[in-house]
């Protein structure tokens, strides 16, 4: 795996269970440079042993990182303390088995990780339905009853003035006088690290009753 492979993987839902955690921890500007960095070793290891495709596997990722790691920390032990006794290398030996334990129960049981997402695969596919289900010229009434079958409130108004009714990184969805809007915000139950997410729905409907702009996004609600 070379580092286009796996600044590929980024992209993919499955790496942003690693990607998102560690740079919402980090802080860092370069969070995705660094998150390269960091899992590269264990991705050039597997991609190099019999059967490669296992380097997308990220628990197969994060256990082999964690078993570098180890072994690295070890070998800086080894070196630090190469005139300590025999007694006193054990020891250290006994020390470092809980934190490679529990980085490998993480690795191999990811519902046990506080910092792995919960819910993002359901919450791309309700987000896909929603948007399938309420395609543009759709009439009002019938978005109404997708909304509801749903089981989604909303709520619905008539503009009386020209104006901007949403404005996003996507775009702005401008209304005239006697457009109808059908919104709606409500809370999923997504998780990601400190994140929950919202799923945010605004429909507009122009004066023949048939949608002429939406829009169908999550909207992540962190500290």
């Amino acid at each position: 795996m070379n580092h286009d492979q796996v600044s590929n993987l980024h992209r993919n839902s499955e790496w942003s269970r690693v990607y998102i955690p560690c740079a919402l921890v980090t802080k860092y500007p370069g969070g995705e440079h660094l998150s390269v960095g960091v899992f590269s070793p264990g991705g050039i290891v597997l991609s190099i042993l019999p059967g490669s495709e296992n380097g997308d596997s990220i628990p197969a990722l994060l256990g082999v990182n964690s078993a570098l790691y180890s072994i690295l920390a070890f070998a800086v032990i080894l070196l630090r303390f190469r005139n300590a006794q025999a007694a006193r290398l054990r020891q250290i030996a006994i020390w470092l088995v809980f934190p490679v334990s529990a980085m490998s129960c993480l690795a191999c049981f990811p519902s046990l990780n506080p910092l792995w997402p919960v819910g993002m695969a359901e919450l791309s596919r309700q987000e896909l339905e929603l948007k399938k289900a309420l395609p543009l010229n759709m009439g009002l009434d019938d978005a109404r009853g997708v909304l509801r079958a749903k089981g989604v409130e909303f709520q619905e108004s008539t503009e009386r003035v020209e104006g901007v009714i949403f404005d996003g990184p996507d775009g702005k969805i401008k209304a005239v006088p006697g457009d109808r809007v059908l919104s709606s915000r409500f809370r999923t139950s997504a998780t990601d690290f400190v994140c929950g997410y919202d799923m945010n729905i605004i429909l507009l409907f122009g004066q023949d009753e048939r949608l002429k702009e939406r829009y169908i996004h999550r909207f992540p609600i962190c500290p």
